[in-house]
């Protein structure tokens, strides 16, 4: 977030002084506000994950629900013209998670069956709707707003966050989801900024460098550190909460096996001294 006081972009220090203005800051050009949006949607929903509230199922998909409908409106507020995507290898990779998903959806439904059985049903299941996807939305390269692009990827993250085992930690895994998009999302801005820097100069001066004398700077560079850190973070905390679960869920088992043992054994104990008593009133 700090970074929108940064230089984001600026002409080659041998060519800066040749055209104006010769570099923008985050707050001179709408990617130091994408940047910014993103640290603080970041910012925000990491603290809410952070909370022990966020443990709770319910809260849980909550706030990853909160992190998909935050990215989808940051794209909504910030636009763009329109983006190709889908066909190849990325169009059968998207199929593929979206089939998952819907494996994991439906695994309640599907009744008890062998663990050989019920591997080769989840392959089946994952594989079919994977061609369900592929022939209806990811087989064919397709043009579209950003918003409808960012919205499909939004819900195909949010499927995997909270069909993940263990549904407490659905904002966790969002929570890593979000970084990771929003690091890339920042990474692959750079050439669209250097590309701003020059649409500057036109407006100001009427002339402009080339795109070859440009160069991003200090604030995406912040910017991306920023990203790692959070990213370092979500996965810490992720990893800690899971260790808890584990840990609490063995306990819970191994306290209902000694439970389970002891009523076994008092049964035991019961059904011999009656025995004792019946053999004493025999004689």
């Amino acid at each position: 977030m700090g970074s929108i006081g940064w230089e984001l972009t600026r002409m080659h220090p041998e060519t800066s002084y040749l055209v104006e203005p010769w570099a923008l800051r985050g707050y001179e050009t709408v990617h130091g506000s994408i940047i910014f949006t993103i640290g603080a949607l970041i910012l925000v929903t990491g603290l809410l994950t952070s909370f022990e509230f966020s443990l709770e199922p319910l809260y849980s998909r909550g706030i990853a629900g909160l992190m998909a409908v935050g990215a989808i409106g940051a794209t909504l507020i910030y636009g763009g013209d329109e983006r190709t995507f889908g066909g190849g290898v990325v169009g059968i990779f998207f199929a593929l998670l979206g089939g998952y998903i819907v494996a994991k959806a439906v695994r309640p439904y599907i009744p008890e069956l062998p663990s050989m059985a019920r591997g080769a049903t989840n392959i089946g299941v994952i594989i079919v709707a994977a061609i369900v996807l592929n022939l209806a939305l990811f087989g064919s390269s397709r043009s579209a707003d950003p918003w409808l692009w960012v919205t499909i990827l939004a819900v195909v993250a949010f499927g995997l966050a909270i069909t993940g085992k263990h549904a407490e930690l659905s904002a966790n895994r969002m929570l890593m989801f979000s970084t990771v998009g929003g690091g890339l999302a920042i990474a692959v801005s750079a050439a669209a900024a250097r590309m701003n820097l020059l649409a500057a100069q036109i407006e100001e001066s009427g002339l402009a460098g080339q795109y070859k004398d440009t160069q991003i700077t200090s604030g995406y560079f912040v910017a991306l550190f920023g990203m790692l850190i959070a990213f370092v973070g979500a996965v810490s905390l992720w990893a800690s909460r899971r260790d808890v679960i584990i840990n609490r869920l063995r306990a819970e088992r191994q306290r209902a096996a000694a439970e389970a043992s002891a009523a076994e054994i008092q049964a035991a104990l019961e059904l011999a001294q009656q025995h004792q008593r019946e053999a004493r009133a025999g004689k």
